[in-house]
């Protein structure tokens, strides 16, 4: 009895330190902490929560914020140091992984005061969601807006010209969106006035021409903050193993599609539909959804409750965004997700791996995952997402459709291996940046060889800069998932089953996922 009193003690102030740490971020950080946005923070809405407020990066907030991190910090290592078995030590872990992340960010990466573009997309983010809350919501917070960019103005020093100007452009975007909003007359023109400084101060400040953490950071952002787990040498080699595979793989399915062809040239070759309002993406949302329901990975209830909605990717946040996303808001039971993508206007024609695409963001990906998250059982594991696990369950889950029989044939094969491709590439783009392998001009000269035009490329690379390291979450996430279902698959034939171990568990540390995979085997075994 003595033994269990002191487990729940032990999970009673493990609740409280993490209902503390959560609820002391959502108020100083009330958009950063609402969104999926902004990787490096947990995510959770304040109790006390009020729309006028925006996130606080001064000076005496960041170092106050630090302090505090460091103080939970210290007693979670208290508490993980008692046995491993004790209840809680997997939200311990996870709690402590994302809280030294943030800190690491906030002391060491300091994008607060780098990146013009990391204010502009809280200003749109936090926007967007006071306006799907109703007009009296974004009256509130466009009446205090004008603060916050003059807060993002004093802040902004030691800029790198490619920041400066990726925030000049995302800038000029979000003026033209924010005239078209409903402000009255004494409200815009105090927007008017601080974008205007804002601008002025953009134009002329300084600015240096590094952009790169030093390696070493670099090097503990992937590490660490991405979750790879990796020196950077052993990232080097997976990559390099992921192109070579995935080339293979691509040239034996365009072979048996179209013998002789190049695989880029059989990929163009598919036959695809025009978009029209986003119905061919609400159609496949569909059908996965009942597929996933068949395998018994989410109710027909939970989908009806947590619907997916397809919207555009607003002009004003396509300089840091890419051709699709996904976002669901902190809330439990959660009640929708929205899944962005650049175009929905009739006649557009959508990709050729647009079901891929598809499920990578809705079914089995980032909306299923996102759902079985906001569910959990266990509030920490809620509010905490990990970049390799969510993108590398994404990009995994895509390969699951074949075993489940969603995907068949050579053209799902080729689209695969293609995506598989690309991200490798993307990953290789990252890597070779931030490590000085290549320049910005060699990085997209590299994307250009393999098929992309020069203009999309250069975009690609520069954007990548303002996250160094995400784009490893991928390629080094899928393969470690891969790595863990095949050993899953040598001892039980059910992929559904392997889906339903991991999507009940929420993004708990890929260790911890194996420990509790294993159990399950033996489980299995002993009723067999």
């Amino acid at each position: 009895m003595r033994d269990q009193n002191e487990k729940n003690a032990a999970l009673s102030e493990l609740a409280r330190l993490a209902d503390d740490a959560f609820e002391t971020l959502a108020a100083r950080f009330p958009v950063c902490m609402s969104s999926d946005e902004f990787h490096f923070f947990p995510q959770s809405r304040a109790r006390a929560f009020t729309w006028s407020r925006w996130d606080d990066f001064s000076p005496t907030g960041i170092d106050d914020t630090i302090g505090r991190l460091q103080h939970w910090d210290r007693h979670l290592d208290r508490y993980l140091e008692s046995p491993s078995s004790l209840p809680g030590a997997v939200d311990a872990d996870m709690l402590q992984r994302v809280l030294r992340a943030l800190g690491d960010q906030l002391a060491h990466a300091r994008v607060h005061e780098t990146q013009p573009t990391f204010y502009l997309t809280i200003v749109g983010i936090g926007l967007a969601e006071a306006i799907s809350a109703g007009p009296e919501p974004l009256t509130a917070r466009l009446a205090t807006l004008p603060n916050f960019l003059d807060q993002a103005r004093r802040n902004l020093k030691g800029v790198p010209r490619l920041f400066r100007d990726l925030g000049a452009d995302m800038l000029d975007k979000q003026q033209a969106w924010i005239a078209s909003l409903p402000v009255d007359a004494d409200n815009r023109a105090a927007l008017e006035e601080a974008y205007r400084q804002l601008n002025t101060h953009l134009e002329q400040m300084a600015v240096t021409e590094s952009f790169l953490p030093p390696v070493t950071l670099y090097e503990r952002i992937a590490y660490h903050h991405m979750g790879c787990e990796l020196p950077l040498d052993e990232i080097a080699g997976e990559l390099e193993q992921e192109l070579a595979e995935t080339r293979a793989l691509a040239e034996q399915s365009a072979a048996a599609l179209a013998p002789g062809e190049q695989w880029p040239a059989v990929v163009e070759a598919l036959p695809r539909p025009a978009a029209v309002e986003g119905d061919v993406y609400a159609t496949t949302i569909a059908e996965l959804a009942r597929h996933c329901t068949a395998q018994g990975l989410v109710s027909a209830e939970l989908v009806a409750q947590c619907p997916v909605t397809v919207e555009p990717i607003p002009d004003y946040m396509r300089p840091v965004r890419s051709n699709a996303a996904f976002s669901m808001p902190p809330q439990h039971p959660p009640q929708g997700g929205t899944f962005y993508i650049l175009d929905t206007d009739a006649g557009v024609m959508v990709p050729a791996d647009y079901r891929q695409l598809t499920a990578h963001e809705t079914f089995p990906g980032h909306h299923l995952l996102d759902t079985c998250r906001w569910n959990h059982a266990r509030p920490v594991r809620r509010h905490i997402e990990f970049p390799l696990f969510y993108e590398g369950w994404a990009s995994f889950a895509e390969e699951l459709l074949f075993d489940t029989g969603f995907f068949s044939g050579p053209a799902d094969h080729l689209l695969i291996a293609k995506r598989r491709f690309w991200r490798a590439m993307r990953g290789q783009v990252d890597f070779d940046i931030h490590t000085r392998r290549r320049t910005l001009d060699e990085a997209a000269t590299f994307l250009c060889a393999a098929g992309l035009g020069r203009q999309q490329a250069m975009a690609m690379v520069r954007r990548y800069c303002l996250k160094p390291g995400y784009q490893l979450a991928y390629t080094i996430g899928r393969c470690r998932f891969r790595r863990l279902y095949d050993t899953y698959r040598e001892q039980a034939a059910d992929p559904g089953a392997f889906a339903r171990c991991v999507l009940a568990e929420g993004e708990i540390g890929f260790q911890h996922l194996s420990h509790i995979l294993q159990r399950r085997l033996l489980q299995q075994g002993g009723e067999t």
